[in-house]
C-alpha cells in the first residue's frame, strides 16, 4: 500500500525541481548585463554637459565706496595763560560744551587787581603833577614877557612840564597793561567749542604759554575715511559726500576739506576729508558710515553670482572647442546676488551662466 504513495511524491518533485531551474539566470547572463549598465553610466558621464551662455548686464552709473570713517574736531586749541601766577579756580571740566567767551580759569587775580589799582592811583598823581607844572609854566611866561624872570627859568619851567606830560603817558601805558593782565587773569574760551582735556588744578602754578585746557571747536567738524588705491583718480572733482553716524539714519553731507596726495605704503590707501555742521549731535572720536559717489558716470558690467566662481581665485567659465575654459576676473562690488567684474571680461563675451558642478575641460553641449 506505501509503494504507489512514495512513486506519486517523486512524480510532483521531479517537475517542480526542473522547473526551478529553468528560472535561474546564468553567470554568463549576469555578467552581459552588467557590462551593459557599465557602458551605459559611462555613456552617460562622458555625454557633453548641457549649458546656457550669458553676456554681462552693462551698467552705467557713477561708482560709489562705503567706508568706516571717523568723526574729528574740526580743530582743536589748547588754551594757555597769558599771564604768569598761581591758579585760584579751574571752571569747566573735561566734556562741558561751552560759548565764545566762557570763563574757563582764574589765575591769580587778586594780585592782578592790586597792579592796576596801583597803576590808576600812579595815573592819578602824574596828571596832579602835570596840572601843576602847566600851571607854573603859564606864570612864568607871563613874569617872562615883563622880563621880570630871567629865561632860564622859563625853560625850566617848560622841561618840567614835559617832563610831567611824559609821565602821564608812561603811567597811562602802565595802567593799560595792568588792565589787560587783569583781563588775562580769567581765561576765556577762543571760540565754542567742548573741553576735551583738563591738564591743571587749583594751586598749580600757571606758567606763560604753558597747556591748561584742550578745547575741541564745535559748529564743525571733520569727517575722514581711507580710500582704497583702486579708486585714485575716481574722486579727483567730488565736491561732496554722505556719510550716517551712530545709530541714526540721517544722512548728512559733508564738503571736500583735504584729499590726501598720496597713497600710505602701509594701508595701501588714501585720506579724504570733509567738513560737515555740528548742531552738537556730533563729536569727535565717533564712527562714521561715509559713502563716496565719484562724479564721473562710468560703464561696469555684472554677472550673477551663479556665473562666477569665487571658491579660490575669481573665475568665470567660458565654452571653447566643446570644452570648458577657466578666465580670471577681478571682482568688485556685490549688488542684490549680481556681481561686479572690474576686469578680465569684455562686454558681449559669453560666459555659462551656472558654474556648479563644472569643471576645465569638460565637454559641455551649448542650449538657449
Amino acid at each position: 500500500m506505501n509503494r504507489p504513495r512514495t512513486h506519486f511524491f517523486a512524480l510532483i518533485i521531479v517537475p517542480l525541481a526542473l522547473a526551478s531551474g529553468a528560472c535561474q539566470p546564468s553567470e554568463e547572463d549576469v555578467a552581459a548585463e552588467g557590462i551593459d549598465n557599465a557602458a551605459e553610466a559611462i555613456e552617460q558621464a562622458l555625454a557633453p554637459r548641457e549649458v546656457v551662455l550669458i553676456s554681462a548686464d552693462v551698467r552705467q552709473e557713477n561708482p560709489t565706496v562705503e567706508l568706516v570713517g571717523e568723526i574729528r574736531a574740526f580743530d582743536v586749541v589748547l588754551i594757555s595763560s597769558e599771564v604768569g601766577g598761581k591758579v585760584d579756580r579751574v571752571l569747566v571740566e573735561v566734556g562741558d560744551r561751552v560759548a565764545k567767551g566762557t570763563p574757563l580759569i582764574e589765575v591769580d587775580r587778586e594780585t592782578f587787581a592790586l597792579y592796576q589799582a596801583q597803576a590808576e592811583a600812579n595815573v592819578k598823581a602824574a596828571r596832579a603833577n602835570l596840572s601843576l607844572a602847566e600851571k607854573d609854566l603859564e606864570r612864568k611866561r607871563d613874569l617872562r614877557s615883563d622880563e621880570t624872570i630871567p629865561q632860564a627859568s622859563l625853560d625850566q619851567a617848560q622841561a618840567a612840564f614835559e617832563l610831567a606830560t611824559a609821565e602821564v603817558a608812561a603811567t597811562e601805558a602802565s595802567l593799560g597793561l595792568a588792565k589787560r593782565n587783569y583781563e588775562r587773569s580769567l581765561i576765556r574760551a577762543p571760540a565754542a567749542g567742548d573741553i576735551t582735556e583738563r591738564m591743571v588744578v587749583a594751586g598749580q602754578w600757571a606758567d606763560v604759554g604753558a597747556s591748561l585746557l584742550e578745547l575741541a571747536l564745535s559748529g564743525k567738524v571733520k569727517v575722514a575715511a581711507r580710500v582704497p588705491e583702486s579708486w585714485v583718480g575716481r574722486f579727483t572733482d567730488l565736491e561732496t559726500f554722505t556719510f550716517t553716524f551712530g545709530s541714526s539714519s540721517t544722512v548728512h553731507t559733508a564738503e571736500i576739506y583735504s584729499m590726501q596726495p598720496m597713497v600710505q605704503e602701509a594701508s595701501r590707501s588714501f585720506e579724504i576729508v570733509g567738513t560737515a555742521p555740528n548742531e552738537g549731535s556730533m563729536r569727535p572720536g565717533m564712527f562714521a558710515n561715509v559713502r563716496l559717489t565719484s562724479p564721473d558716470t562710468r560703464r561696469t558690467l555684472w554677472l550673477p553670482a551663479s556665473a562666477v566662481a569665487t571658491s579660490d581665485l575669481p573665475q568665470v567659465l567660458m565654452v571653447e572647442d566643446g570644452h570648458i575654459v577657466y578666465r580670471k576676473v577681478q571682482i568688485g562690488r556685490r549688488d542684490n546676488g549680481a556681481i561686479e567684474i572690474v576686469s578680465g571680461l569684455d562686454v558681449g563675451e559669453p560666459v555659462i551662466r551656472n558654474v556648479a558642478g563644472l569643471t576645465r575641460g569638460l565637454p559641455v553641449k551649448v542650449v538657449d
